[in-house]
């Protein structure tokens, strides 16, 4: 049988006496090529299913640029809508996306979705602060405490990753104030 020769640290190809073709990976690498595998297969199911619901509309700017997209579904006509005004309080990613904002009164409000781009209210973090229940993401700091203009619906989808369908508030629309 041959052994198989590692070049920093990564095991190639190799063929034992009987005429086997066998690879092998570091558990590193193996580990990142399943999460890789895992990640494209959540991406293609989560898009197809999507994209029968999506109805999407591309509007160019003066600026050729800047073009902004904008998706809509039939939830989101502007009947079904609703306005808030409140205050970042915080952005989490644990079984789902969370954006917290406290409005006038004080009452806590949790949207599971953010479709406007104007504003990241979660931010990746560094490396030295990325752990399990963060994985990687936390609140932007130069939005907390700021006040907000957010229009918002409310969506039947999935109240957290592989959870209950649940009706859950998902932001559309938000505005600094």
């Amino acid at each position: 049988m041959k052994i198989p020769t590692a070049v920093n640290g990564i095991l190639f190809s190799g063929h034992t006496n009987d005429g086997t073709t066998y690879i092998y990976f570091t558990k590193k690498t193996s580990m990142r090529l399943l999460t890789t595998i895992t990640v494209l297969f959540a991406s293609a199911l989560f898009s197809c299913k999507d994209s029968a619901k999506k109805q999407d509309e591309t509007k160019t700017t003066a600026d050729s640029s800047k073009t902004v997209t904008e998706t809509k579904t039939a939830a989101d006509s502007s009947k079904n809508s609703m306005k808030l005004t409140a205050q970042f309080v915080e952005f989490s990613l644990g079984d789902a996306s969370h954006f917290i904002f406290k409005d006038q009164s004080g009452k806590s409000w949790d949207f599971s979705g953010n479709e406007d781009s104007t504003y990241k209210f979660g931010v990746e973090l560094p490396k030295n602060k990325t752990n399990e229940s963060n994985q990687g993401w936390g609140s932007n700091t130069v939005l907390q405490g700021k006040w907000f203009d957010i229009t918002y619906v409310y969506r039947n989808q999935p109240e957290y990753q592989d959870g209950p369908m649940g009706k859950v508030a998902v932001i559309t629309q938000v505005k600094a104030k």
